[in-house]
C-alpha cells in the first residue's frame, strides 16, 4: 500500500517480463525499489491519495510470449481534494499469451477537483489475446474528472508483408512495429538504451520502481 500525503507526487513504473537480465529504470539511487513504500504483491498495486494535491503517475509495460498468462491490478483511491492519478499500461503479447489489466479507481465523497485517468493499450501477435481490461470507476463526488480508454491492435500478415516488401526481414519488421508501439513509454520503463530485443520472455517476473517526482 502506498499512501501519498498533502502535495506529495509519485512516479511508479511497472515492467513485467520473464528475463531477469533486462534493465529497468529503477537502478539509480534516486529511483530504486523502496520496499518500505512500494511493493508489488501478486501483481497488485494499491495507492491512496490521502492529502490534498497529491498525485501519482503509473506507467507500465508488459511483454509476454508462449503460454504466458499475465495480469496487473491497480487500485487507486482519491481521498482528498484536487488529487490526480494517471495510469498508462502498454502490453506486447505474442504466441498464445494473455494479459489482463484491472484498473479500479474510487473517488471518495469530498474529494472535489479529483482527476483520474486509466489507459490500456495492447499489441497482439499470432494467437495472443487480451483478457479483462474493463475499468471500474466508483465516483462518490460529482465535482471531478474521471476517464478511461483502451485499444487493442492486432498485427496481421499484411502489415508484416508490407514492411518486408520495403527491404526488411520478418524479424526486423516485427521489431520495428514493437518499437513504435512502446516508444511513448520506452524511456520511462526501460531506459533510453532499451531495444525491442528485450522481448525475450521465458517465465514470469514483475518489477516495480517507485520514486518521488521533482517539484517544479
Amino acid at each position: 500500500m502506498i499512501t501519498l500525503k498533502k502535495d506529495e507526487k509519485r512516479m511508479i513504473t511497472v515492467f513485467m517480463d520473464a528475463d531477469s537480465s533486462n534493465r529497468h529504470s529503477g537502478e539509480e539511487t534516486d529511483s530504486r525499489i523502496d520496499s518500505g513504500q512500494a511493493r508489488m504483491t501478486d501483481r497488485r498495486l494499491d495507492v491512496i491519495l490521502a492529502g490534498e494535491n497529491a498525485s501519482v503517475e503509473v506507467v507500465g509495460l508488459v511483454l509476454a510470449k508462449n503460454q504466458d498468462e499475465k495480469s496487473i491490478e491497480a487500485n487507486i483511491v482519491h481521498a482528498a481534494p484536487n488529487t490526480k492519478s494517471n495510469v498508462n499500461i502498454r502490453s506486447v503479447l505474442r504466441d498464445r499469451s494473455t494479459f489482463a489489466f484491472r484498473g479500479n479507481v474510487k473517488i471518495e465523497k469530498g474529494a472535489k477537483g479529483a482527476d483520474a485517468y486509466l489507459r490500456s493499450d495492447a499489441l497482439l501477435f499470432d494467437e495472443a489475446k487480451m483478457g479483462d481490461d474493463t475499468p471500474a470507476l466508483e465516483i462518490l463526488e460529482p465535482d471531478v474528472k474521471a476517464g478511461h480508454a483502451a485499444t487493442i491492435g492486432k498485427v496481421d500478415e499484411e502489415m508484416i508483408f508490407y514492411l518486408m516488401s520495403r527491404g526488411l526481414t520478418r524479424d526486423q519488421s516485427e521489431k520495428m512495429i514493437i518499437s513504435g508501439f512502446i516508444e511513448p513509454i520506452r524511456n520511462v520503463i526501460l531506459g533510453s538504451e532499451a531495444t525491442p530485443e528485450s522481448n525475450n520472455t521465458d517465465s514470469g517476473q514483475a518489477r516495480m520502481t517507485n520514486r518521488k517526482k521533482n517539484e517544479s
